[in-house]
């Protein structure tokens, strides 16, 4: 970049014309990752997490939880499935495979929708999608309806992809943030065997 772009650049931060930038000039992230003081005015040793940010972290998490939930206590509980739905073997591979089928759809069709109608709002969209999914497989009448109600669990699970990641990315510190992430995905790990247990419930 020459001389001339850098200043251009930096006048249209300036300016505000960088939606990122506020009117000091600063960017959303250096706001983020400002250092509080003590009151005698000693500099914290980091930057400190809000009670706002840690309850993003959690909703974020949240998701990523469900997962390992949803797509574990479906294997545990196929041969229960089956044999309340008389399914066959085929019917049962249909069965195992809608959720993480849905995955796949909502990461790749739902994900992109982000950046036209924003993180937070889609956050929420998905959410929604999860929870109305989530009833309708509790009391799905027949085959279809189960197969049907799987799927849209996942695609809500694979919209979350994307948007838990980017939501933690834009709201936490720069020297949290890699962990931030790295932790709520690790809850899928935690889903999993409490699904287990719940299931044994």
């Amino acid at each position: 970049m020459s001389d001339n772009e850098f200043a251009s650049h930096k006048n249209e931060r300036a300016q505000g014309s960088d939606p990122t930038v506020g009117p000091s000039g600063r960017t959303v992230q250096e706001y983020i990752d400002e250092t509080p003081f003590w009151s005698d005015g000693t500099e914290f040793a980091s930057t400190s997490m809000t009670t706002m940010q840690w309850l993003i972290w959690g909703m974020a998490t949240a998701g990523k939880f469900f997962e390992g939930m949803v797509i574990f206590m479906t294997g545990v509980a196929l041969p229960l499935i089956g044999a309340e739905f008389g399914l066959s073997a085929a019917q049962n591979g249909v069965v195992a495979a809608a959720a993480l089928f849905g995955i796949l759809i909502g990461a790749t069709a739902l994900g992109g929708l982000c950046d036209h109608f924003g993180r937070k709002r889609m956050f929420i969209v998905e959410m929604i999608i999860f929870v109305v999914f989530i009833v309708a497989l509790a009391f799905s009448p027949s085959y279809v309806w189960l197969v049907i109600s799987l799927f849209g669990i996942g695609t809500a699970l694979g919209c979350d992809y994307p948007t838990a990641h980017m939501v933690i990315s834009e709201s936490m510190p720069s020297s949290v943030r890699g962990r931030l992430v790295l932790s709520a995905f690790g809850f899928q790990a935690v889903g999993a065997p409490w699904s287990a247990r719940q299931s044994a419930i």
